[in-house]
């Protein structure tokens, strides 16, 4: 998804976080049959408003409190400096926080995810102190690196207190920038993981992958994945389909068939097809995106996880952001503009039929299971 730019506007900063699974007769197999069903998964979006202005903020914030039971925070970058000494965070680091903490719908769950980086140690785009020299060139497995990581993802517990928490944001970039580096990363996760369990043992913990490059990839990436699942307590999935390359649903199929042999949860922490054809002006690179191609994706996915009971499902952004990208594109990579049409709500507040979708889920009652959890 967008990942945080330091040409980006200050508002704009604090939100830019850009920073499933059977085959096909799913839909005929488990079609919704409407009242009297309950729901057996949260459903949630992050915070992610669509234009740098207050009204889009508050309007994000409704959209959110009227359709989601769970709030994804998604923080790229750490601290380091701080984290190292356990000093307190610069105040632009602090105003995010306080910012997406806001947002949270009255008695929504929580899911926070952090990272270090996507390979090397990475540093929040806003009101960072640089790196310190003892951190400098240093691979995530250096010890100061865990013990700094680590009293970052405790302190984020605590200011967030969430129900679910991810140590790695598609972790899966980081094997492919270096076997190197991967196995550094493999011991920082264990090593947190390890840590935060001793400390919250009935917190849910885990790192994300992104299906779309894990199925094109089906080589050494799958098999490479398996080191971590031992530390992650779901399988937790980024998915866009238009980047697969293969249809939504066969992609579904293979992460059924790879995944569910590890017997654990899945989540879908990140995940909407394209509502609109776009075609990035630079690369070319063609989203061949539909309003009933989103709504077909949508009904797949959550009937999908109705009835393989997944913990989440988690909706980057809740409308188009084209007022957004007309104010950064100047200064932010080409491939931000990817995600701009993925909105249940398109540039204009116009719902999408796939909003419909996602409305007739979310209105069913949750079940006394998940109310439990």
């Amino acid at each position: 998804m967008l990942r945080n730019n330091p040409g980006v506007p200050a508002v704009a900063v604090l939100l830019l976080l850009l920073g499933p699974a059977t085959g096909s007769g799913l839909l005929a197999q488990n079609a919704v049959t409407g009242a009297g069903q309950s729901r057996c998964f949260r459903m949630g979006f992050t915070g992610f408003p669509y234009d740098v202005s207050i009204e889009a903020v508050e309007q994000t914030r409704r959209f959110v409190r009227d359709n989601a039971d769970l709030i994804a925070h998604h923080i790229e970058g750490v601290p380091w400096a701080e984290a190292l000494q356990d000093a307190p965070f610069p105040k632009e680091v602090l105003s995010d926080h306080e910012f997406k903490r806001s947002m949270k719908p009255p008695g929504a769950k929580v899911y926070l995810a952090v990272s270090p980086g996507r390979g090397d140690l990475k540093l929040p785009d806003r009101g960072a102190t640089p790196l310190p020299p003892d951190l400098r060139g240093k691979p995530y497995d250096d010890p100061l690196v865990k013990r700094a990581f680590l009293t970052y993802c405790r302190r984020c517990v605590d200011f967030f207190k969430p129900d679910y928490l991810a140590i790695g944001i598609e972790v899966n970039e980081i094997f492919s920038a270096g076997a190197d580096k991967w196995r550094a990363y493999t011991e920082l996760h264990r090593y947190v993981y390890g840590e935060l369990k001793k400390e919250h043992p009935s917190l849910p913990i885990f790192a994300s992958f992104t299906l779309h490059n894990m199925v094109k990839d089906r080589g050494p990436m799958p098999a490479a994945w398996e080191e971590l699942m031992p530390y992650n307590d779901f399988v937790a999935v980024s998915y866009y389909p238009f980047l697969a390359g293969v249809p939504a649903e066969k992609a579904l199929a293979w992460l059924m068939e790879n995944f569910d042999c590890f017997g654990k949860p899945y989540a879908m922490v990140e995940t909407n097809e394209a509502g609109e054809r776009l075609v990035l002006p630079q690369s070319k690179f063609v989203i061949d995106g539909a309003p009933e191609k989103q709504a077909a994706y949508l009904r797949t996915l959550l009937t999908l996880a109705e009835r393989r009971r997944f913990e989440f499902v988690v909706l980057f952004i809740h409308r188009d952001y084209d007022l957004l990208w007309d104010k950064i594109k100047a200064t932010a990579p080409e491939m931000f503009m990817a995600w701009r049409d993925c909105g249940l709500v398109d540039e204009q507040g116009n719902a999408r039929p796939a909003y419909a979708v996602w409305q007739e889920y979310f209105e069913r009652p949750l079940s006394d299971e998940v109310k439990k959890k």
